[in-house]
């Protein structure tokens, strides 16, 4: 073997180039390295074959014809001359003077319309029938009232004195009956209810009130029935 081989690195003397080599040496490698990118776009390259050939499968599919298309024609645009309610298309050759209305002879609106769109009509013109309205509802009974508040109690304008029963006279009972009257519109008592008294003197007491007569009640400007509480005293005296 060489000796220079087995030489100590101490006595190792390297060699120096010179400077002016390096730029050549660097433009060299960048020509090389621009060959190799630009030879594949430069000429032309074939591609090896695929591992294993690409097959397409498809289906046709038959579509069904169109369906025939018919044209109509068009409706005529004539408009009938003889009808009187649509303006002539062409000028007239002469013009006629209206003819006066005569007294007595009214017309009349049809507000529903015919079929030939034409708003009003004449009289004696036959339109759509016209649904009857419902009739309406019946109205309740007004409920009586009792006097209080806004509501002032009725004045007795027509006293029957009740009868002192003679059993009562002879037995020398005397007392107050408490009555619950029912005053109906027409002023009269319509019904009669015993709150209180004594069996002898009740019968006597409710047979008077149902002949009283009082002045009439209102309820915003109405009459109304009136329930109330009113009162016979039997006396000897």
């Amino acid at each position: 073997m060489p000796a220079e081989l087995f030489r100590s690195a101490s006595s190792y003397t390297p060699v120096r180039r010179p400077a002016s080599l390096v730029p050549v040496s660097v433009a060299a490698h960048v020509v090389v390295i621009a060959a190799v990118f630009a030879a594949p776009l430069l000429g032309d390259i074939e591609f090896p074959p695929p591992n294993r050939p690409l097959n397409y499968t498809y289906t046709s599919i038959e579509l069904p014809p169109p369906p025939a298309v018919t044209l109509k024609a068009a409706p005529s645009q004539q408009a009938p001359t003889s009808s009187p309610e649509k303006a002539p298309i062409e000028a007239p050759a002469e013009i006629t003077p209206e003819s006066a209305i005569e007294p007595g002879q009214a017309f009349a609106a049809h507000t529903s319309g015919d079929d030939s769109g034409v708003p009003f009509g004449i009289e004696g013109a036959v339109g759509p029938p016209v649904a009857p309205l419902p009739p309406p509802p019946p109205q309740e009974p007004r409920k009586p009232v009792r006097p209080g508040g806004n509501i002032q109690p009725p004045r007795r304008i027509v006293n029957v004195a009740p009868v002192y029963p003679a059993i009562a006279q002879s037995a020398r009972v005397e007392g107050t009956v408490a009555i619950e009257a029912l005053i109906g519109e027409d002023r009269k008592v319509r019904n009669v209810k015993l709150l209180s008294g004594k069996p002898l003197l009740t019968e006597a007491a409710m047979t008077a009130v149902r002949q009283w007569v009082f002045t009439p009640t209102r309820l915003n400007g109405e009459p109304v029935a009136v329930i109330m509480t009113v009162t016979v005293v039997f006396s000897l005296n």
